[in-house]
Parts: structure tokens; sequence; C-alpha cells
């Protein structure tokens, strides 16, 4: 058909739109759109949230009150009798000794001497027999009242299920030292040498007392396990010192045993005398090798002078003695007065002569002195390189002699050094004994209570409001999820943008939900009766789409059908074809020989119609129209129910019969069967001009829809367009500002 490829045309064109539009809007977040999320399920949240706030009210009104009272201890991790240089090398590990004391704190030791002190045990089992007593009295409100008193010194399930009378006092005590074990709370001693400790109960006076018996227990059990621990280490040094001091006594024994029998002294003496003999050896040696130093200098200084070399006039031992230093001076003398007599009176002038020969003499003499001297030095030299070597033999023989002092005394050294280093034990041990003695009279305690625990007056738990305002916000909270997973879950059609963007197809418009009352028509009828109402209004917008579709050649004949049946297809018919009666005649015409509606609908009593007609039942069509008081809206019902309705519709009579129909009416709307239970539209879908798709609001699912149209588009029909019938416009600007919802627009006239 010719005449449809327009149309295909404009739906390609929009569906390409569409597709653009929505590639474009998924790049944005909408944030608008979470919100009208949240306001379509207003109710539902608002339910949720009561029926929260409810329970929390329930909750709060039917809990048990709760009371804790809290005590403050001061714990110093240094022992107040210890030395504080031992501790200082242990203050790494100060972290470790708070969660250590914690645990100490919620041990069950420590709740069972709590138990003890207060006396838990003969108190639970008076209890429990007034309580068994009032059971058999029927006094249930005292027992209630009762119960909830003693709740906090039993568990949950021995409370309920368990006879404590057949348990023995070892069992109820470390029951009830569980029980307070579970409702300790320690905290603190991080940033602080101050710990917290509280404890919860029904009772805040037993809360009280408890706390405070646990601050008592916990102190004295450090102060019996540091006196434990001093006591042990008492009674073990006493022990060892027993045996250290016979053990001294049995080797100073010996020692004087083995002293008598070789009569020896003590080798420390020995030790003493030769080490002091070496020592002066030492003394000696270092100034003989300093003399044979000095004299080794003047011997080599006298044996580098050349004889007769006036050089050694000028040696220190020669300018150190006195002879030879008068000598050197006579010698002077005469030498310059010969000088002076011979300028005077010549060399052979007897004067000069005598004093010549006193000078050669004073030489002689002094060359004489001078040799003696150097003999001097010499001898010397030698007497000091024998001093040298006679100290070292004698130092050599000191050191042998100790040697054999040592070797011939080993025996006796080595019972001495036994005897020492066991008096050096004994004595060590005497004054660790001594201190731990004073340990044990030590009675102060490095763990102090600052504050103890008063009976509180405020219940610490529920809090009440703050329940309440939780299940509000839990409410609040689940209730939009519930909303946004509701949401996620729907898959059926809400808005006409969401039918363009599922099926690809153009929207035609909305017919929308029609309130039925004694004022107003049926919807079949809304258009027939009230042309101005904002149904009709809707109607006339689904069909100027279908007139603008192909403007040169709009579409004629024109399928209605839908997915599944009850999607509001019939009542989109009959107002359709009202509307186009108006513009030109018109004929509605019931394809739907399965499940007809127009002639209940509309109360056509004839039941005469198209089946007749096509089976030659009826010869004329003018027998089986029902017409409307203008002449202009013709209506032909199904008629006969057939067995063989879609052998009918496909048959080469019923095309002749809507070929004449097509030639006396200007548009025919066909009130078509539903696509996917019946194959009768896809039929129908190519003897006309177009074919209008309906899609129920929030009731067609999206994948049968996509697979009604698939269907159709298979079988190369010309769907012009979508429409969402049975919508509600104030449920859709939910979805969207832009769908407007409201009354006829304008002043209706006079009837």
């Amino acid at each position: 058909m010719n005449n449809t490829t327009p149309g295909k045309a404009l739906s390609f064109n929009n569906t390409m739109n569409n597709d653009v539009t929505s590639i474009n809007t998924e790049e944005v977040i909408d944030i608008g759109q979470y919100w009208r999320t949240i306001k379509r399920a207003k109710w539902l949240i608002i339910l949720i949230t009561l029926c929260s706030l409810l329970v929390g009210g329930f909750i709060a009104s039917s809990a048990v009150p709760l009371y804790k009272a809290s005590s403050k201890i001061l714990a110093d991790p240094q022992n107040p009798a210890a030395d504080r240089n031992e501790q200082y090398i242990a203050t790494a590990l100060v972290f470790l000794y708070y969660e250590t004391q914690y645990e100490i704190i919620q041990s069950r030791n420590i709740a069972e001497v709590v138990v003890n002190k207060l006396n838990l045990v003969d108190k639970y089992k008076e209890k429990q027999k007034l309580l068994k007593s009032e059971t058999t009295s029927g006094f249930g409100s005292t027992i209630k009242d009762f119960k909830t008193k003693v709740s906090s010194l039993l568990t949950a399930r021995d409370s309920t299920k368990k006879d404590a009378i057949k348990f023995t006092d070892n069992d109820i005590r470390i029951m009830l030292a569980s029980n307070i074990q579970g409702n300790i709370e320690v905290t603190g001693g991080k940033q602080s040498q101050i710990i917290n400790i509280s404890y919860t109960s029904e009772d805040p006076q037993e809360a009280a007392d408890i706390i405070n018996a646990l601050s008592e227990a916990y102190i004295q059990f450090g102060l019996e396990s540091r006196l434990g621990e001093v006591k042990n280490t008492e009674a073990w040094l006493s022990e060892q010192s027993s045996q250290l001091k016979q053990k001294l006594q049995d080797s100073e024994a010996k020692l004087s045993a083995y002293r008598s029998q070789e009569g020896l002294v003590n080798t420390n003496q020995q030790q003493l005398l030769a080490n002091s003999q070496l020592q002066s050896l030492n003394s000696e040696l270092i100034r003989a090798q300093t003399n044979l130093s000095s004299a080794e200098e003047q011997y080599l200084a006298v044996k580098n002078i050349e004889p007769g070399s006036r050089e050694i006039y000028s040696l220190g031992p020669v300018l150190q003695n006195r002879t030879t230093g008068d000598l050197v001076k006579n010698e002077s003398q005469l030498s310059q007065r010969v000088n002076e007599l011979f300028e005077r009176y010549g060399e052979k002038h007897p004067i000069m002569i005598a004093a010549r020969s006193e000078l050669n003499s004073a030489r002689e003499s002094l060359q004489n002195e001078v040799n003696k001297v150097v003999e001097n030095i010499e001898k010397n030299y030698k007497l000091a390189q024998f001093q040298v070597t006679n100290i070292e033999k004698l130092i050599a023989k000191s050191r042998n002699d100790i040697q054999s002092l040592q070797s011939e005394n080993f025996s006796l050294v080595s019972l001495e050094r036994e005897v020492e280093n066991n008096r050096r034990i004994y004595e060590n041990f005497q004054v660790s004994l001594m201190e731990a003695n004073g340990r044990s009279e030590y009675s102060s305690s490095n763990v102090h209570i600052i504050d103890k625990a008063t009976v509180p007056t405020v219940p610490f738990k529920p809090n009440k409001k703050l329940i309440i305002v939780l299940a509000g916000i839990f409410g609040l909270f689940f209730g939009v999820v519930l909303a946004f997973i509701r949401e996620a879950l729907d898959n059926t059609f809400k808005t006409p943008d969401t039918v363009e963007e599922k099926l690809k197809l153009p929207s035609l418009g909305i017919t929308p939900v029609v309130k039925v009352n004694k004022k107003t028509a049926k919807p079949e009828k809304q258009y027939l009766d009230d042309s101005l109402s904002p149904f009709a209004e809707s109607i006339n917008t689904i069909r100027t789409g279908l007139l603008f579709s192909n403007i040169d050649n709009p579409p004629k004949t024109i399928l209605v059908t839908s997915a599944t049946g009850s999607e509001g297809k019939s009542t989109m018919a009959m107002n359709l074809a009202a509307a186009y009666s108006n513009l030109g005649k018109t004929l509605l015409l019931e394809v739907d020989l399965r499940k007809p509606s127009v002639a209940k609908n509309l109360g056509i009593t004839n039941k005469l119609g198209l089946t007749d007609l096509i089976s030659g039942s009826v010869t004329s069509a003018s027998e089986i129209l029902y017409k409307d008081n203008d002449d202009k809206l013709n209506v032909i019902t199904c008629g006969t129910i057939v067995r063989n309705p879609l052998e009918l519709l496909s048959s080469k009579k019923f095309e002749d019969v809507l070929m004449s129909l097509q030639t006396h009416y200007e548009y025919i709307i066909l009130d078509g069967p539903p696509t996917l239970p019946v194959s009768d539209s896809c039929i129908l879908a190519n003897k006309v001009d177009g074919v209008i798709f309906a899609v129920k609001a929030e009731d067609t699912r999206i994948k049968v829809a996509k697979e009604a149209v698939s269907r159709l588009q298979k079988l190369n029909a010309n769907i012009i367009g979508t429409v969402l019938t049975v919508a509600e416009p104030h449920k859709m600007s939910y979805y969207g500002d832009h769908y407007y919802s409201g009354e006829y627009y304008g002043v209706k006239p006079e009837k």
C-alpha cells in the first residue's frame, strides 16, 4: 500500500529523534527524577515510617529499664615497693599492662569474689523460693515485678528454662559470675592512668553494689598476687641461702685443712709480695735504662770525635768537670801570655821559652785530665749496661718464681677461689632475702579508687527518644529504598515518554482514566456525551496525530489493537470513531470476532453484524448498521460468533466487504483483537492504512508490548504510533513537570 510509506518515514524520523533525546538525557544525572520517584511512593514511605514509629514506640515502652553504675580507678604500672630503675626498663610494655588489667577485671575469678562478697548465692536461692511460693499462690503481678528485679542475676536461658534449686552452690556461683562478666564494661587507660569500670543491671542498687565490690576485689587481687609472689620469692631465697651457707662452710673447712697439711700461707700474701718485688725491679730497670741511654749518648759523642780535636773540650762531662774547667782557663791564659810575649820578645827569648814550656805543661795536664774524663765516660757506659742486664736477669728470675709459685699453689688457689665465690653468692642472696622481707611488709597498692559508684537514678537504657527517632529514620530510609526497589522492578509503562523510549514508536497521546458516576457517562461514550471534556480533548489530540502522521495522504482505515486484552483499546476505538465523525462520515467496525464488546457498551440490540455480512446471512450492510442521530457515525458490530474467526478475516470475502465499505465511508476505525493471544490483528494489520497500538498505563508489561510490536513489524504492519490508555495525569506529573493535568479550557456552551 503506497499511501502508508510517508507514515512509516515519519515514524522512523520520530524514532531517531527519540533515540537521540534519550541518549542526551542519559548523559546527565537527573536528581529531580529521584525526587519524583520518592513523591510517587510518598504514601508507601509514610505508611512504612508510621509502622516503624509504632514498632519503635512499642519496643521503647516495653523494654525493661537498665541502670549503669560506674567507678574510676587509678592504676599505676609501677609497683610502689619496686625499684624504679628496674621498672623504667619495662615502660615500653606499659600499653600491654592496661590490656592485662582489663582482662583481670573481667575475669571469672574476680566475678566469683564479688558473688561471695555480696552473698549473692544465698540471695538468689531465697528469691527463687519466694518466686516459687508466689507462683503457687497466683500473685501474677507480684511475680512479674519480682522477676524484673532479679532478672539481672540470671542469664536468659537459665532464668526461663532451668530450675535453679536443682543446681549446686558452685553451679549457681559460676552462673552468677558469668552474668556479672557479661555486664562489665572496662574503658580508659590509653591516654591516662584512669580506668573506668561500669556495670549494667535492672536494679540500680545492685549495679552500685556490684561495681564497688568489683573495684575492691580487683585491688585486693593485686595485693594478694604481689604478696604471694614476694612470699614465694622469699621462701626460695631462704632455702637457697641455707644451702649456700653450708656450701661456704664446707669450702672454708677444706681450704683450712689443705693449708695445714701443706704448710702454706695465703696465696694472696705470696702473690702480693712477689708482685711488689717485681714492681720494684721494673722501676729499677727503668732507672737503669735511663742511665744507660744517657751514658750511651756521652759515649757515642766521644767516639765520634777525632783524636787531638779540640771538640772534645766542648763535651758536657768535660765542661762539667771542675778540674778540666780550671785547666782550660789556665791553658787559655797561658796561650794568651805566650802570644803577647811572642810579639814583644820573639821565639828565642828566655822568657818566651819559659812561657811556652809552661804552656805545654798546662796543655799536657789538660789532656791527661780530659783522657780521665773520657775513660770515666766509657766506664759509666759499661757499668750502665751491666746494671741493665743484671736487673733484667732479676726480673726474669722473679717472673719464673711467680709462675713457679702459681704452679705449685694451683690447688690452694683453686680452693681459695671457690671459697671467695661461695662467699660472694651467699652475700648477694642475703641482700635479696632482706629486700624480699622488706617487700612482704609493704602493703601499699599501685591501684586506688578515685570515685566510688553511686546508685544511678536515671535508667541507662532504653533511650526511648533515641529508639523512636532511629525507628522513624529507619522506616523513612527503608521506605525510600523500597520505593526505589519497586521502581526498579516495575516493568510497566507510566508515561508516553516511556512508551516512546521502550517501543521506539511515536506517542500519539493518552486516554485519561474516567471516574464513572451518575453525572458522567461510561468511558465508551465519553466523546459522544461531552465533546468538550478533558477526555474528549485527549481523543482529539490522538486524532490530530493520526491526521498529521501523513499530511498529504492521511490514513483512512485505522486498526486499534493492543498486546493483551483489557487494555482500553475498544474504549479508545469507540471514542476515536466519534471524533472522526466530526470530520466526515465514519464507520466503527468491530473486527474482534472472539470477544466483542461494542454492542454491549453502546447499547446496540441488533445481534447481526460483520460475520453475518461476510458469511452471506445478510445481503446488505444497511441491515446491520447502527447510525447516530447525525448519520455521521455508523457502527457495525461483530454479529454472530463464529468458530473460525481467523479464516473469516483472512478470506477474500472480508477484503471485498472492507473495500466496499471504504467507498461509502471517509474514515473506518477497526476495533481489533489483542495481538499476542491470537493472530487476527496480524492479518488485519496488512489490510489497513495504519495501526494504533494501545498500552495500558501501569498495567502492560514492557516485554509483552515489545513482543507484540515486534510481531506486527515482522509482518510489515504500519504502526503509526502508540496511545497510553487509562492514564492518570496527576500520577504522570510525578514523572515530570511537563505532564500537564487540568480541566477543559474555556466556557462550555449551554445545552
